[in-house]
């Protein structure tokens, strides 16, 4: 009997949205999937995404997980529909949960899809997949090599809220920082309703100002936290980013250089600043935007280099992320670094910020706050 080849897994979807159907579309281009229904409150999406992958078409969740039985669901909706989904995705037998970030709006939703995912054996993964991508991997060899000597500072910028955004940067600076244990956070956060609205009124928006992604969101936010060992890290969000930095621009600080991660988009997006020096100067591209090490003019002198990566084929971080998932699902005794547990510790920094910025306190983790933190403040009257 030949051994052959391994059956994919059977994949559903849940979110048909734009975030959904990209995903939709990685996972049925992958041999590991076979991407067998998709499903979306809104029957046009399903029938979109549907036609576009060749899957079957639901608009009730538990009708298609009864019907299909995956081996995985992908979760794809709205943030304040994550736990929900996954705990039910997870008791339905599914082997396996792929989800999208942030885990959950408060802290006992995410702990809860951890608990029920590891209750049932079904492997757990938030799409954090920042931290797999050939930039930030180069970058964390570069620190554990002692490229920048001593790492005294992270400090992240995104543009959104701390939630939706401000997840990424997070996970993002504790994979930089090896995954060290946080010992206290203190956040704030200011929220401009009005300015919002006006800002809405030049373009189209499918909810109503100081919401996204069905929960309320801030404007901007900052924030500051150490971990053990004394590494520090400053967070800045919305409106309260650098000017003209890059989605997610990230700065490691060494005691003998820098590192800089200038976004997403533009290659290179790394480079180093140290004793060799470089030819590359700050300033802002050839299109005003962002302010990033750029080859200098005649006769400025520079001081950054690009980092080469070593990659070979160009790598997209969320399809690595899911054939590593299937390995998991499929018996391999591996740890996924965008595990459920990773994504958690995260996700209660997030609310750690948020209850900081509620209390006016600098808070020690773990912290026992149930509800979401931004909410709270709203019913309370501390902003608009």
């Amino acid at each position: 009997m030949n051994a052959g080849k391994a059956r994919p897994l059977r994949a559903a979807l849940v979110g048909c949205g734009a975030m959904g159907r990209g995903q939709g579309g990685i996972v049925a281009g992958l041999d590991e999937f076979e991407l067998t229904a998709v499903c979306d409150v809104l029957p046009e999406n399903a029938q979109r995404a549907a036609e576009a992958t060749g899957a079957k078409a639901f608009a009730d969740f538990d009708e298609m997980v009864a019907a299909e039985r995956p081996d995985v669901v992908c979760v794809c909706t709205a943030n304040d529909s994550h736990a929900s989904l996954t705990i039910r995705a997870a008791e339905a037998g599914a082997r396996g949960v792929f989800c999208e970030k942030p885990m959950a709006t408060c802290l006992p939703d995410a702990r809860a899809m951890v608990e029920a995912c590891a209750r049932t054996g079904a492997p757990l993964v938030v799409n954090h997949q920042r931290r797999i991508g050939p930039d930030l991997v180069r970058a964390r060899q570069l620190i554990e090599a002692g490229a920048i000597g001593e790492v005294r500072l992270l400090r992240v910028q995104c543009a959104g809220d701390v939630l939706s955004d401000g997840t990424h940067a997070i996970d993002s600076a504790l994979f930089l920082a090896g995954d060290a244990e946080v010992e206290w956070v203190f956040g704030q956060v200011h929220r401009d309703v009005a300015a919002e609205a006006e800002a809405m009124s030049r373009g189209k928006s499918a909810e109503r100002p100081g919401y996204r992604y069905g929960h309320p969101v801030e404007t901007g936010a900052m924030a500051v936290f150490r971990l053990a060992g004394g590494l520090r890290v400053e967070l800045f969000c919305g409106d309260l980013c650098g000017d003209r930095r890059a989605y997610q621009d990230y700065e490691v600080l060494g005691r003998d250089g820098r590192l800089w991660r200038t976004g997403d988009a533009a290659k290179p997006n790394l480079f180093i600043q140290d004793a060799r020096g470089g030819d590359w100067a700050e300033g802002l591209d050839g299109n005003g935007w962002p302010y990033k090490p750029i080859p200098p003019e005649a006769g400025r002198c520079g001081a950054w280099r690009p980092v080469e990566l070593g990659e070979g084929e160009p790598s997209n971080p969320i399809a690595d992320a899911y054939r590593l998932f299937a390995r998991q699902v499929a018996g391999e005794r591996l740890r996924h670094p965008m595990s459920g547990e990773n994504a958690l510790r995260g996700f209660e920094v997030v609310m750690a910020i948020y209850e900081s910025a509620r209390l006016n306190q600098k808070l020690r983790l773990p912290i026992e706050q149930e509800r979401f933190p931004l909410a709270l403040m709203i019913e309370q009257g501390r902003l608009p």
